[in-house]
């Protein structure tokens, strides 16, 4: 049966779309959770650019497999019509690797294959027709830029002897905070309340106290950690005064539970971070208490939903005061 130029056009236009659907089925899912919170390279593009890009490409090379198709120069075309078919293989199984699996260092191995049967495609396809050959160049291009941000996902996101660096999902707690994946499984972090294990003690100017090894949060971390103690031989007072942006912060009474607390902020923004200096003084024994420490919260508008929205609950949830007032409480008498 002879099949007409128009019907193998639409036939070759339709090949690599089924593959690139194929690919996407097993991409959508981790597109959403797992790639976003990956660390990427500065070259990685946003992320709307690759399905344009991959749209272009998969048309680019419908059209070249056409090209060689309605070729009736007599030409053998076993080879063109093999290797096409297996870089398209190929090209789905990458997508399962990469996002299916959540695999980046098989998908860098799978893709040097995938880059050979690509060109060899070319080759193939510049003996029956030069300019299906050129249409693939893109095609080889882009690839080769795809190996390269497969190879920085790959060693950003491993740490020492090829551990993954664990991903920054949250996972909510019945209190309305969220706790993170750490430990070399990489398991989520307890709620609080759950493991008491992770509240340590601690020496300062004569001063014992406990405080949270973790605050089990993904998005803020500490920084000076524990917490320094300045004891002063004076009575506690409070004046509210400032702002948190201005050189000596901002002032400001919190009460937890009935006990006052004078907290002093100071932010400070670099790298897409916040960084907060704060000082919590409060009254003891006919003097005064300062605890003083630092916390580093990521920019939330850093990432795409849903990270983003869970950066922003983590912030908006997030009870620092009642932390320090456990910590306050905690000092042996």
């Amino acid at each position: 049966m002879k099949i007409n130029n128009t019907f193998k056009l639409i036939i070759s236009l339709i090949i690599p779309q089924l593959a690139g659907g194929l690919g996407s089925y097993f991409t959508i899912g981790s597109v959403r959770d797992w790639y976003p919170v990956l660390v990427k390279p500065a070259l990685n593009p946003p992320a709307w650019i690759f399905g344009p890009v991959w749209t272009t490409l998969f048309l680019l090379m419908g059209y070249a497999l056409y090209l060689v198709w309605k070729d009736d120069s007599g030409k053998s075309k076993r080879l063109a019509y093999s290797a096409f078919g297996i870089q398209m293989v190929l090209n789905a199984l990458w997508s399962i690797i990469f996002f299916g699996l959540h695999s980046p260092g098989g998908a860098l191995v799978e893709m040097v294959f995938l880059w050979l049967a690509i060109l060899t495609t070319i080759i193939a396809f510049a003996k029956i027709s030069k300019p299906a050959a050129w249409l693939l160049v893109p095609y080889i291009l882009w690839v080769s830029f795809a190996g390269y941000l497969n190879y920085s996902i790959w060693q950003l996101n491993s740490v020492g002897s090829g551990q993954v660096a664990c991903t920054q999902e949250a996972k909510l707690c019945p209190d309305g905070s969220y706790v993170g994946r750490t430990g070399p499984k990489c398991e989520f972090s307890a709620c609080p309340g759950e493991n008491n294990d992770l509240w340590k003690t601690a020496t300062e100017s004569g001063i014992t106290f406990q405080y949270p090894e973790t605050l089990l949060t993904t998005y803020i971390n500490t920084q000076d950690w524990p917490p320094q103690i300045q004891v002063l031989n004076e009575l506690y007072t409070c004046t509210e005064a400032g702002s948190e942006t201005a050189r000596a912060g901002k002032t400001e009474k919190q009460l937890v539970d009935n006990r006052e607390y004078c907290r002093t902020s100071i932010v400070e923004g670099a790298a897409g971070s916040i960084y907060t200096n704060y000082a919590y003084a409060f009254p003891k024994d006919d003097k005064t208490v300062i605890f003083t420490f630092s916390l580093r919260a990521v920019q939330c508008a850093n990432y795409d939903d849903p990270q983003k929205t869970a950066c922003e609950n983590e912030r908006s949830a997030f009870d620092l005061d009642s932390t320090v007032d456990r910590m306050a409480r905690s000092i042996a008498q």
